[in-house]
């Protein structure tokens, strides 16, 4: 793991039928980076660059795969209503990643 100042974190929440999801990562983003993390992973904005034909298995491949980069996750408030955001719980646990909830 990188040193606290270098910790890379991922945003994990809500996406599908959530009105204003990206505003909600692009806060959380914000407050990291004032919190001193300086390396965030954004998946709303990256994964908007992805083919809008992707199913949901597609998009959470591509998001494992930077969960995966990650030394931390950090859970938006209401991620327990999302299918993609309990993946990416799960699967940070098993990678060991610290949590942080909002």
């Amino acid at each position: 793991m990188r040193d606290s100042k270098n910790t890379r974190v991922y945003i994990s929440g809500g996406v599908t039928n959530v009105k204003g999801y990206m505003k909600n990562f692009d806060k959380a983003e914000k407050k990291l980076i004032d919190e001193g993390y300086d390396s965030i992973i954004n998946p709303a904005f990256v994964n908007s660059f992805l083919p809008l034909d992707f199913s949901h298995e597609e998009y959470m491949r591509v998001s494992l795969a930077m969960l995966e980069c990650c030394d931390a996750i950090y859970m938006l408030k209401g991620w327990e209503e999302s299918k993609g955001a309990k993946e990416e719980y799960v699967y940070a646990n098993k990678l060991g990643l610290k949590i942080i909830k909002e």
